[in-house]
This record gives structure tokens, C-alpha cells and sequence, in this order.
């Protein structure tokens, strides 16, 4: 039991430093929407498959890092994380703040500490466009993407300190913002392409339309749609997502890393909130 604890804790800490917990989900706004403060409460897990670490090793010949114990003893599902959102939507703007809270014994090893998110943005023709994302890792310094509107230039800092830029046109979607992608219209019937940026880098993001699928939810069953994002090469992170039918709410995310990692995220919406 003790080594097993020593192995969450480990893995709680692996996990804030590879920044992993970056995703998380609100809800779509409706007519009713408009104006509220709402917040969304989700169950966070992460499903270790150390084959596929083992087998990227193999292929690269890279050594095995400090982890490879720590990885084959938690293989397997574990929740670890308890994820609040306090959304808000008017007609021109919206804010999101999402806490990430490690549970149990990972939360009281590391002393609560808790990954914050922030986004911010304004309705543009395409619908809501992120303009500010930062984001806190525990006791690490805050990193944030802002948009310069005048120049259409995407500023990134650590710590207020300058590390990059990026050119942005169009609609963009940060962490949080891309579960509002269809606020105010309809699901796409096929793809929908947008830029995305994870606070650090800009890159597009292609979402295909899945199949109709019913969800519980809380003992409540739901229709829903999936979309997942396609990948490259250049880009071996999965994300699946999936709606209702009705208010296009986020019910579930699936993020899957490279196999170098062996690691997958998943979020599930503990409730529907009253809208």
C-alpha cells in the first residue's frame, strides 16, 4: 500500500511538471445562457499503458527514464483530479476560470496544489475568439499567450518575460476555449478548422464530425456527438470530444498522448448544471 501511494505521488508530480492536465470543458451558451455564471464539475483520469512507453523505447533506443517503475506499477486507470469551471457568456465577450484540483493522497502530498487556467476572448463573425489564455502549474511561473489585435499578433510570456510570437488571423481557440467552438451555431456537419494555441505555440486544429452516440451522464442519458481532431506527424495528440445534440454541451474529452508518453487524459462531466 505504502509503495503504491509513493507511486501516486510520484506520478502527481511527473504530471504537473509534463503539464499534462491542459484540457478541460465547459458548456456551449444558449439563449438562457447569456449573462449567467455557471460552473461545470468534472472527474479527471489518467489510463497508463506502459506497452506502448515500452515499445517506443525499443524502436528509438532511447535509455528508460526515472519513471519506468513508477509507470508499470500505476498501468492502469487512476483518477487524480477533481476540475472546476466558472464559465460566463455575454453578447460580445465571455471569461472561463478553470481550477484543477489533485485529489487524495496525490493532493495531500502535494499540498493541494492546483493547475488555473484562464481564458478570455470577444465575439467576432466566426464566433467567440480567445484573445488572453494563462495558465499556473502548481508553484511554477505563470505562462500566457495574448493577442495584439492592432498587429494580429499572438505574444507568448513566462513569467512576464517575452519567449515568442506568432502570427494569428482568424478565429483562435485556447485549452478552454475550444469546447465553445459551436456556441451560437450550429454542429458542423462535417470539419470544422480553426487555430489553436496552447499558450506557447499556434498550430490548426481540424475537427471531424463521428457518429451519434448516447451518454449517461449522473444517471441521466444524453445524445450526443463525438468529433475528434485529426493528426500528423508533426502532431501525434488525440482529442476526441463529445456534445449533446440539443445545447451542445461537452460531455466527455479524450486527450491521447504520443506513445512516447503511454498516457491518456480523460474528462467526465459529474452532472449536467441547470442552464
Amino acid at each position: 500500500m505504502r509503495n503504491k501511494q509513493f507511486c501516486l505521488v510520484q506520478l502527481g508530480r511527473f504530471l504537473l511538471a509534463m503539464g499534462l492536465l491542459f484540457l478541460s470543458l465547459g458548456s456551449s451558451a444558449n439563449s438562457n445562457f447569456k449573462g449567467m455564471k455557471t460552473n461545470f464539475e468534472y472527474s479527471l483520469k489518467v489510463n497508463v499503458d506502459y506497452s506502448k512507453r515500452e515499445s517506443f523505447l525499443k524502436r528509438t533506443g532511447e535509455p528508460p527514464s526515472n519513471y519506468e517503475k513508477l509507470m508499470k506499477s500505476i498501468n492502469g486507470t487512476v483518477e487524480i483530479a477533481d476540475v472546476v469551471d466558472t464559465v460566463q457568456f455575454s453578447p460580445d465577450k465571455y471569461t472561463i476560470r478553470s481550477v484543477g484540483t489533485l485529489n487524495g493522497v496525490l493532493g495531500y502530498a502535494l499540498s493541494q496544489q492546483r493547475l488555473t487556467r484562464d481564458s478570455l476572448g470577444n465575439k467576432t463573425s466566426q464566433g467567440y475568439s480567445s484573445l488572453v489564455y494563462q495558465e499556473v502549474r502548481g508553484k511554477t511561473e505563470p505562462f500566457q499567450a495574448r493577442v495584439d489585435q492592432k498587429k494580429n499578433i499572438l505574444n507568448f510570456t513566462t513569467n512576464n518575460t517575452t519567449t515568442g510570437q506568432a502570427p494569428v488571423q482568424n478565429r483562435l481557440l485556447d485549452p478552454l476555449m475550444i469546447a465553445y467552438a459551436f456556441i451560437d451555431q450550429e454542429l458542423p456537419k462535417k470539419t470544422f478548422i480553426a487555430n489553436f494555441t496552447d499558450g506557447r505555440s499556434v498550430r490548426k486544429y481540424s475537427l471531424l464530425r463521428g457518429e451519434s452516440v448516447e451518454l449517461t451522464i449522473n444517471g441521466q442519458k444524453v445524445k450526443a456527438v463525438r468529433f475528434y481532431k485529426t493528426t500528423s506527424k508533426d502532431d501525434e495528440t488525440s482529442l476526441q470530444l463529445w456534445f449533446s445534440e440539443k445545447e451542445h454541451i461537452p460531455l466527455k474529452s479524450i486527450i491521447g498522448l504520443k506513445d512516447e508518453y503511454g498516457i491518456t487524459i480523460q474528462l467526465d462531466l459529474k452532472k449536467i448544471p441547470s442552464l
